[in-house]
């Protein structure tokens, strides 16, 4: 595992559960209302390790993480920065050395079993991104009735939806636009 590997799925998982508390629209639908399902599924995308669920200690940070990362698609990098530190502040992200079982040791930001740590964990991912060339591959989805965030991952950053859902959406409209 590389040393940015962990880092690169935290970020992932920052931008997931920024969605899952910021967004009103996704993929055409309002959005539902997040529970430990959701959350935990955002946290699968960077531990196996079992961690319990209380929505509501998710919820705040979820939403400003949503805050921070939305101020990007408009370039407004200097506001996303207040945001994230804040939230730095707030969970007191600090870095220590975690291992789990036969896992290798790897760096955490904060406590890795408390909801507070995993935010602090995603404030630093943010903020990494933030402090890179990366910052601008940080998009919002171009459908209509989606205000999902995503990373354009294409080598030439042309990536216009956050998922081929909203892309197909997008296409079949703009046909029947045409042929009607």
């Amino acid at each position: 595992m590389e040393a940015t590997d962990h880092l690169k799925a935290s970020l992932v998982a920052a931008i997931a559960l920024a969605n899952a508390f910021g967004s009103t629209w996704r993929q055409g639908r309002p959005a539902a209302e997040p529970d430990a399902a959701v959350v935990d599924g955002v946290l699968r995308l960077t531990t196996d390790q079992p961690v319990d669920v209380d929505v509501a200690q998710w919820a705040s940070g979820g939403r400003r993480l949503y805050d921070a990362l939305g101020h990007l698609p408009e370039g407004e990098v200097d506001k996303a920065v207040q945001v994230v530190n804040e939230l730095l502040r707030t969970t007191k992200a600090a870095p220590q050395l975690t291992r789990h079982e036969d896992a290798p040791w790897h760096l955490h930001f904060g406590d890795p079993v408390e909801a507070t740590g995993w935010i602090a964990e995603f404030a630093t991912a943010t903020a990494m991104l933030l402090g890179s060339d990366d910052v601008l591959r940080l998009r919002r989805c171009e459908a209509d009735r989606c205000e999902d965030l995503f990373l354009d991952s294409t080598r030439n950053r042309t990536q216009r939806f956050c998922s081929t859902a909203c892309q197909n959406r997008t296409k079949v409209a703009a046909h029947r636009a045409r042929t009607a």
